[in-house]
């Protein structure tokens, strides 16, 4: 029977190997780099800012389809609710004029046929987003004639990174073909071999810097997009060669097969000193706990008096990424505001321990925590947003003023429910009982 591995790469590992990825899959990353647009308008910076507020261009929308706003040749039929928000820069131009620089960073849902593989992503957008915000705005001030004529004036600059240097075979930049106009300086005569051998060196130094310098930015994406990535964590690490995985919880029982070392299974549950594990598909099998790492999840889950149950007061949610921005959504008590933004996901696959009750205590949870260590008159944020990052996952939103009053006990849970944004409503069905 043919022995399954269930491994991931650890970081160090990634790191590792990252100079060679860069190196065969640079245009990927190219194409995934945000690019700014940019337009002048004869306004103040303030007449600006309160023409894009009106516009309701800080906060973000949702996406009908991706196809026809995003760059690259990349399949999109497997993304769903997709979702963009402008990042919009206002820079000082001659005569009191305002430059408009803005990205639009599109987001939607990756469903891959491999549940693990699933996640949110972040897509190129390909200018249709920035170029109509800028005609719009152009159009608020001077009228739809001048539109057409003033789209020249909005430039696409080149992509943040030059990576021509990382593709196989390419060639190397202009300044490695030329010598630079300075290399007399070093004391040679100009046009001697001396000048030349100088400036051949010289330039192939600042070409090589110059490399290095994109291969870290690389690295630095990548390392980003990992971190981002949503890992399952009911995975149990086999510790030495040669483990048999049995086909009963018991000694002397018939080995399915032996397991190597790192080898990764997912956690299913445990009877006694076995782990229950699934091996593939339908094929299951037991694993000596001592022969096994355990993830935190699960050591904590085993330690519990009921074993892991609905009562079990293991948190099913991590915090993955905690921010501070203006409320993504078009709901009135927050519109435009300062929000807290706490992005997270689950810490199990399981769907039973990521339902809907189990979304609000976690929400509940850090709502409460949000009280404990803001005043009630604390400024700052208006409220705060919690983003379930999962394929049946959803949005909470609460105000600083309700989040206080259910932590203070003078409104029933059901009533705060009742009074926050949820989105969508069907994600949150069954709020629990006070």
């Amino acid at each position: 029977m043919k022995r399954p591995r269930y491994c991931f790469r650890k970081l160090h590992f990634l790191i590792s190997w990252m100079f060679l990825i860069a190196s065969i899959s640079v245009p990927h990353l190219a194409t995934a780099q945000a690019v700014p647009y940019a337009g002048t308008f004869p306004k103040s910076k303030e007449e600006v800012d309160k023409a894009l507020k009106q516009m309701q261009a800080y906060a973000g929308q949702k996406l009908p389809v991706v196809d026809g706003f995003v760059a690259g040749d990349q399949p999109l039929s497997r993304y769903e609710r997709a979702f963009y928000q402008f990042s919009i820069d206002l820079l000082p131009a001659a005569s009191g004029a305002t430059t408009v620089r803005v990205m639009a960073k599109i987001t939607a849902w990756y469903a891959d046929p491999d549940p693990w593989k699933s996640g949110y992503q972040i897509l190129p957008s390909n200018g249709r987003l920035e170029l109509d915000l800028l005609d719009r705005l152009r159009e608020k001030f001077e009228g739809k004639a001048n539109v057409s004529a003033a789209r020249s004036e909005v430039q696409a600059p080149r992509p943040k990174l030059d990576l021509s240097t990382s593709l196989p075979g390419s060639s190397l930049p202009s300044s490695r073909r030329s010598a630079p106009a300075s290399a007399g300086s070093f004391g040679t005569a100009p046009g001697g071999s001396g000048s030349d051998e100088v400036a051949a060196v010289r330039t192939k130094r600042e070409a090589e810097e110059k490399r290095v310098q994109q291969l870290n930015a690389d690295l630095q994406n990548l390392q980003e997009i990992q971190r981002n990535q949503a890992h399952p964590l009911n995975l149990v690490v086999v510790k030495k060669n040669g483990v048999p995985v049995l086909a009963r919880p018991a000694a002397g029982s018939h080995p399915l097969f032996t397991a190597a070392a790192n080898d990764e299974f997912e956690f299913l549950d445990a009877e006694g000193e076995w782990i229950h594990v699934q091996i593939s598909g339908l094929s299951r099998g037991y694993i000596h706990r001592s022969s096994l790492d355990l993830p935190e999840f699960i050591t904590a889950r085993l330690k519990s008096p009921n074993g892991g149950t609905e009562n079990e007061k293991v948190d099913a949610f991590r915090i993955e990424r905690e921010e501070t921005a203006t409320f993504p959504g078009n709901w009135e008590m927050l519109r435009g505001k300062p929000v807290k933004i706490y992005t997270v996901q689950p810490v199990s696959q399981d769907l039973k321990e990521t339902k809907a009750s189990a979304k609000l205590n976690f929400a509940a949870s850090i709502f409460q925590r949000f009280s404990a260590d803001t005043a009630p008159s604390a400024s700052g944020v208006e409220g705060v947003v919690v983003i379930f990052d999962s394929a049946d996952g959803g949005i909470i939103g609460a105000t600083r003023a309700n989040i206080h009053q259910m932590a203070s006990g003078s409104i029933s849970r059901d009533n705060f429910w009742r009074q926050c944004y949820l989105e969508p409503p069907d994600a949150f069905q069954s709020p629990p009982r006070p």
